[in-house]
């Protein structure tokens, strides 16, 4: 019998407020794959848009290092046996299956045309590969004619481009016979640092390089996201609707899900107070504690490992005073001693500023103080155990 496991995730948000617009154009979006299978399935999500998004034409295939689609790998992706569907508000959808074989170390490649005049708003920006959009319908093309190319701060700081928003796609998902062994099926489950993915890159790609076939990583990062509350009112939505909310349908159903890194929290110390949310919205350990635990308990009833990860540090500054990250040790503290997790990973322990004894040292920090640059990241990805991932 088969079975079905993702191999890539992200999670939707509001992002009506970024300059992204796919509307009249192809979007490609690239997922790295890391298992074997005969078969996948695109799950479409729309959650974040008013009205229904039409799809006009939508392909699927593999692609090569340099993002052109490899010949005779481009199949029709079709809903309900049709490459043009509708995709209704609050709603996920599942595409029909598609031969199509993958092994370890290939690039999926989905290729979504929107034909209407309005801007789809239902996605993330985040990423291990970059998205490409053109204008007109290319979901057959072997390569982009004309594609936006990186910005300048996606060549700088990111491992990703943000020139593109990867849009109404939710998940790929790989269909392999159950008599391979399961493969492990990792959730990150987090904000920005998550998103960013400065650490989560290099970590994947350890993780992919070391069991090979065995483990799949799924992104469901949310640029200022928090755990207790959902977007300020100056994001617009952006920043998703709160951890304790969104693990319901971002993580629980992921397929075949084994394993989830929970890293949520800085926002909820450094929000309130900006963007609209009030001070009285600054988290106290009890709040952090009681979330924490609704949420290890239910992935736990899944029989998923749950693995914590501790707050970064950051720069103390105006915006951030010594009373929070005071809270933030606090925070740090009960995670590593009364957590209900099946590990905790010191992510910060690897960038911290030793000699100041706050926030992370400079080489290894973006100029805000709170995100770490490619340097940082990869010093964390390093530091992680992967034994725990076996």
């Amino acid at each position: 019998m088969p079975r079905r496991v993702c191999t890539f995730a992200v999670a939707h948000t509001d992002i009506s407020a970024q300059p992204f617009n796919n509307a009249a154009r192809t979007v490609r979006i690239f997922a790295p794959n890391n298992l074997s299978g005969s078969a996948v399935y695109v799950k479409f999500s729309n959650y974040y848009s008013d009205g229904p998004v039409w799809v006009g034409n939508a392909t699927i295939g593999l692609a090569d290092a340099k993002g052109r689609l490899v010949p005779d790998t481009v199949r029709p992706l079709t809903v309900h046996g049709d490459t043009s569907f509708a995709l209704v508000p609050q709603r996920d959808v599942f595409s029909d299956r598609v031969a199509l074989p993958v092994q370890p170390g290939c690039t999926i490649a989905v290729s979504l045309y929107y034909p209407g005049g309005e801007k789809v708003t239902s996605g993330n920006f985040v990423g291990i590969f970059a998205n490409r959009s053109v204008k007109g319908d290319h979901c057959d093309a072997p390569a982009l004619p004309k594609a936006r190319l990186w910005t300048d701060l996606s060549k700088s700081v990111l491992p990703w481009d943000i020139s593109s928003a990867t849009t109404t796609l939710s998940e790929v998902i790989v269909e392999q016979d159950d008599a391979l062994p399961a493969p492990r099926v990792v959730a990150m489950f987090g904000d920005s640092i998550m998103q960013q993915g400065a650490w989560v890159t290099p970590f994947t790609a350890r993780l992919y390089e070391h069991f090979r076939g065995e483990v799949s990583v799924c992104n469901l990062g949310i640029g200022g996201n928090r755990l207790l509350y959902g977007a300020t009112p100056a994001s617009r939505g952006m920043y998703g609707h709160a951890g304790i909310e969104r693990y319901r349908y971002d993580l629980l159903p992921i397929e075949g899900l084994t394993h989830a890194v929970f890293a949520l929290g800085t926002n909820d110390l450094g929000h309130p107070g900006t963007g609209g949310a009030p001070e009285e919205e600054l988290i106290t350990v009890d709040q952090y504690a009681a979330a924490a635990r609704t949420i290890a308990d239910a992935l736990h009833k899944q029989g998923v490992k749950v693995y914590a990860g501790l707050i970064l540090p950051r720069e103390v500054n105006h915006l951030f005073p010594p009373e929070r990250e005071a809270l933030r040790r606090a925070i740090n503290r009960w995670i590593a001693e009364e957590g209900p997790f099946d590990a905790v990973l010191d992510l910060g322990a690897p960038i911290a500023d030793t000699d100041d004894g706050v926030g992370m040292k400079k080489e290894f920090a973006l100029p805000d103080g709170l995100h770490p640059n490619l340097a940082g990241g990869r010093a964390i990805a390093e530091a992680i155990d992967l034994s725990l991932f076996a």
